[in-house]
């Protein structure tokens, strides 16, 4: 009998740590998602409060939603979620919002409230206020807040020393850099600068596609590089009054304190395993899709995915007659490109 009471406990015990059903803990049938991202960087970051970090939970919730595996997300979640586990969820929150200097319109609220605490705690290295925020919050907001995070985590993209640097980076001022601050402020006010690499393999998607696909990648104002998609007119309805028109893509002139924004309903899907783009479309508000502007099986160059891993979002921008980026800025400011910022999912 007390053999049976002790593996109950450690039946409950490894639920509790691990965010498994106590069935599948006692029975040790546990979904494993390998390998574990390391998620020392929690401890890096303020928001945890200096107090003890479930990082093993961590670890499990991020490689969950990296496989896309949902009943493990479902699970892993809830026990992300109690009270136990705040200054963890606050940890795994605070690394990305601590350093984004905007979370963007496809955030919660919740999350969109929360992040001006991030930003303060990173910029103080003092996290209580947001930790109690995290502690404060019901479920239903706590559930908001990390779904918002686990979107950033399950890129995968960015590894702990590159989170790290990130994290230092935003402690520094111009005077670090060796730059005077009007200097930086008048650099803001410049023409995006525009990269494009090869053409994806098989760009050109399924039979009847409106637009060939070439890769690239453009400067934000703080200098980070956001991957970018310049679409090519390969059909007779496409280009620049149906971006504008059919699309709703807003003119942009190529310039940084321009920069066209946030559209979540626009969305880039691909597969993370092969590194495959497979789509681009836009939902409708039931989340059904009502444009597909791009499908097939396209490779992904590199240095373009590992981008894409870290930014999470895309810049779609078109029409574009090659692929030299000045051609683009010359468009660009000629009132002839329109673009918009597309949200990455992954399979």
């Amino acid at each position: 009998m007390v053999k049976k009471h002790g593996k109950k406990q450690r039946a409950r015990a490894k639920a509790r740590r691990t965010g498994a059903g106590y069935a599948s803990a006692a029975a040790g049938t546990a979904h494993e998602h390998t390998p574990l991202p390391d998620m020392g960087v929690l401890m890096s970051v303020p928001h945890g409060g200096g107090r003890p970090l479930n990082l093993e939970l961590a670890a499990r919730l991020v490689a969950a939603c990296r496989t896309a595996c949902r009943p493990c997300q479902t699970s892993l979640a809830q026990q992300m979620r109690l009270l136990e586990n705040r200054a963890t969820l606050a940890a795994l929150a605070g690394t990305p919002f601590g350093i984004l200097p905007s979370v963007g319109s496809f955030a919660s609220e919740t999350t969109r409230a929360w992040a001006l605490l991030a930003r303060a705690a990173t910029a103080e290295r003092q996290g209580d206020a947001a930790l109690a925020a995290v502690e404060a919050m019901a479920d239903p907001q706590a559930s908001e807040l990390l779904e918002d995070a686990l979107d950033h985590w399950a890129l995968g993209g960015a590894s702990p020393e590159e989170i790290a640097d990130m994290i230092q980076v935003v402690d520094l001022h111009p005077q670090d850099l060796g730059s005077d601050p009007e200097e930086g402020a008048e650099e803001v006010d410049k023409y995006a600068d525009i990269v494009l690499f090869n053409e994806f393999a098989d760009s050109k998607g399924w039979a009847g596609g409106d637009y060939t696909l070439h890769p690239g990648y453009v400067e934000l104002p703080d200098g980070r590089p956001l991957p970018l998609i310049a679409l090519e007119p390969c059909a007779e309805r496409a280009g620049l009054e149906d971006l504008r028109t059919r699309c709703g893509w807003s003119p942009w002139n190529g310039r940084v304190d321009a920069f066209p924004e946030l559209d979540v309903n626009w969305r880039v899907r691909a597969r993370i395993g092969a590194q495959v783009l497979e789509e681009l479309a836009h939902t409708d508000a039931g989340g059904w899709d009502d444009i597909r502007l791009w499908r097939g099986e396209a490779k992904a160059p590199r240095d373009w995915w590992d981008l894409l891993d870290v930014a999470g979002h895309t810049l779609l921008c078109g029409p574009v007659a090659s692929t030299d980026p000045h051609a683009i800025g010359a468009a660009a400011e000629a009132g002839q490109l329109t673009a918009v910022v597309a949200r990455a999912r992954f399979s």
